[in-house]
């Protein structure tokens, strides 16, 4: 499943990036996938959550807006300072 190798380098390029920004949550993680990407929106869904699992950024959403070309860009990580969100849902 190509959509699984895919999931996993964003999670993994993610996670990378994570230590630099101290104790936060990631909330979502926001993707731009084109239509000409060979990348089916769904099948990366499912794999994200499957490759996030057991990582930092398990729990994360991903959200997938749409795009025309062969783009399959990473545009966004929406992170919560940990301190200030303990104990909230």
């Amino acid at each position: 499943m190509h959509e699984l190798s895919v999931a996993m380098s964003l999670v993994d390029a993610i996670c990378e990036e994570l230590p630099q920004l101290g104790a936060v949550t990631v909330r979502s993680v926001r993707i731009r996938v084109g239509a000409l990407s060979g990348v089916s929106m769904e099948a990366l869904m499912f794999a994200f959550d499957v490759a996030a699992d057991g990582t930092p950024i398990a729990g994360a959403r991903l959200i997938v807006e749409a795009a025309s070309g062969r783009e399959l860009d990473l545009t966004a990580v929406e992170v919560w300072d940990e301190p200030a969100h303990r104990g909230s849902p």
